[in-house]
């Protein structure tokens, strides 16, 4: 809702300041009549533009729900790298792009308070799943390497790679990610460097990768980053007040 009212006001005071002359010049023939007179004046055209705004952001709609009910084919966790406990009550399955600017967005904000409040917790498990855009020729590689990471230590290495992939953009908009680049995360994270090299060069996990992209396009996800929450698809980097209602009303079904 509050969302909503600063749209409403934006809006309103658009329309305001395109009518602002009449406005003006209206009081200014009501002050003549009724005796309004410097600090009179501005106070009693503050007090009309305040209970207009009021009357209107009282009367606007609530925006519709980010969170959209969807049905669900399949297991959408899949097999793929996951946060937290395995038998969670809850299950968010990020599909994500590594040169996204929306994704990198989520992942320095939204994220890092579900993880901690959620995750840490062993409320939700949280499932990464690969959906490199076309048009970001990084995407791919990038997601390569996290799941060669993966192939050598499980899990954890996934993750640590993950975080080093979007720890390591800075700026704004779509960010390079070379390959000099990978391979200095997987040097860091103490890799088999031949066979990291070796996974990459073969692009052995493409499939994989494809395979991810294939279930989110059956979930109707179409762009990223598009998140599946117990039946719920949220898409875009949405605030964490958004994840936090629909993992509640997840918790408040599965624990009573």
């Amino acid at each position: 809702m509050k969302d909503q009212k600063g749209l409403t006001l934006a809006i309103i005071f658009a329309s305001l300041a395109v009518s602002g002359s009449l406005v003006f010049f209206g009081m200014q023939f009501a002050s003549s009549q009724n005796s309004f007179e410097g600090d009179d004046l501005e106070a009693a055209i503050a007090s009309g533009i305040d209970d207009y705004v009021d009357s209107q952001v009282k009367n606007a709609p609530d925006a519709p729900s980010p969170a959209q009910e969807i049905v669900i084919e399949g297991d959408m966790a899949d097999d793929d790298a996951f946060l937290g406990d395995e038998s969670a009550p809850v299950t968010l399955v990020e599909f994500s792009d590594f040169q996204c600017p929306f994704c990198r967005s989520f992942y320095g904000g939204a994220y890092q308070e579900i993880k901690e409040k959620y995750v840490d917790t062993g409320k939700v498990k949280f499932v990464y799943r690969d959906y490199p855009l076309s048009f970001h020729q990084d995407a791919l590689p990038a997601a390569m390497a996290t799941e060669c990471a993966r192939d050598q230590k499980g899990d954890e290495s996934f993750f640590a790679m993950h975080d080093k992939i979007f720890d390591g953009q800075s700026g704004g908009g779509t960010v390079a990610i070379p390959r000099d680049s990978l391979d200095q995360y997987a040097k860091d994270l103490e890799l088999d460097f031949n066979e990291y090299t070796t996974c990459m060069d073969e692009e052995k996990f493409k499939s994989e990768i494809n395979a991810d992209m294939l279930a989110g396009q059956k979930a109707g996800i179409t762009g990223t980053p598009g998140f599946i929450v117990d039946g719920q698809k949220i898409s875009g980097a949405q605030p964490f007040s958004v994840f936090e209602e629909v993992i509640e009303n997840a918790l408040n079904k599965y624990l009573t």
